[in-house]
């Protein structure tokens, strides 16, 4: 049973900020965290597409995962992918309507990702209203951030963003990435899941554009992938990068995740050590489970 989401106004300390609450939404069931190569198994996504998260995340970039119906898997990929971060970013669970902003005070944007449950206003441990429009204003001051929301499309999303909540425009284009999900059912009585589009958002006339990266196609059940619009976005979070590196780069990091499927390196300690060893890093030790109760 998941604890009660206490409104409390009093200051929030560095230990609040690092603990999670609600993560998985109101569920007296948690779901059970997977792996991103256990994703890409299961045909979530490919190879490719999570390497460009990866890459982005690894980057400080900003990420949103959308999808229309519930259990589609946003969290469970956002899980995932917090493992590709460096040892030094501080993650920074924001606490939905309790939110105080004393991170603020406390942590180097720089070296801060934060993450937010959901963007909505369906419970207290969600984000929404004037406290979700403030977080997308710390963006200017050189926070990331990522979190998930509910929309079946990019333009959805992007819509119910900026007409719904009120996100300034130019805050909404600091966001690297919007992925959107869905989920199918299959003619075996399951269900599977899917990464349907992927677009680099970007500030261009006073407003958000959004430029497709990945696209599914349902029937092949494949993604296809505009390569040079992903070295684009890639080399505007590593400005001082040549481009020909980072493709290679990207090449190496998918090649990697392929591998890793290969050998089936499938758990989640198992692939968290794998991807910090790709870095030239350990595991950290403060980083002892996934964000569940």
């Amino acid at each position: 049973m998941q604890r009660r989401y206490p409104i409390v106004e009093r200051p929030l300390s560095p230990r609040d900020y690092d603990m999670p609450i609600g993560w998985w939404g109101w569920n007296w069931e948690p779901p059970v965290p997977m792996s991103i190569t256990q994703l890409l198994e299961a045909g979530n996504m490919d190879a490719r597409t999570a390497a460009v998260c990866g890459m982005t995340i690894e980057s400080h970039g900003s990420m949103l995962i959308a999808a229309e119906q519930p259990h589609s898997g946003k969290t469970t990929t956002l899980t995932a992918l917090l493992d590709f971060l460096p040892n030094a970013t501080r993650r920074v669970f924001i606490r939905g309507w309790a939110e105080t902003f004393d991170f603020l005070g406390q942590t180097r944007p720089d070296a801060t990702l934060l993450l937010a449950n959901e963007l909505s206003s369906h419970l207290p441990v969600y984000l929404w209203g004037p406290k979700a429009v403030r977080v997308f204003e710390a963006l200017q001051r050189g926070y990331a951030l990522a979190s998930t929301l509910h929309a079946d499309s990019c333009d959805e999303a992007l819509a119910q963003l900026v007409g719904e909540l009120g996100v300034d425009r130019n805050d909404l284009a600091r966001v690297n990435l919007l992925m959107v999900m869905r989920i199918y059912a299959t003619t075996g009585g399951g269900y599977a899941r899917r990464v349907v589009s992927m677009h680099r958002l970007v500030p261009r006339g006073g407003t958000v554009t959004a430029l497709p990266l990945v696209t599914h196609d349902e029937r092949a059940d494949a993604h296809a992938h505009d390569e040079a619009a992903e070295i684009d976005l890639l080399h505007s979070l590593r400005r001082n990068a040549q481009r020909e590196g980072l493709a290679e780069e990207l090449d190496r990091r998918a090649e990697q995740l392929i591998d890793l499927v290969g050998r089936g390196c499938r758990t989640i300690p198992e692939v968290r050590a794998a991807l910090a060893s790709y870095r030239g890093e350990s595991v950290p030790n403060d980083i002892r489970g996934d964000p569940v109760e």
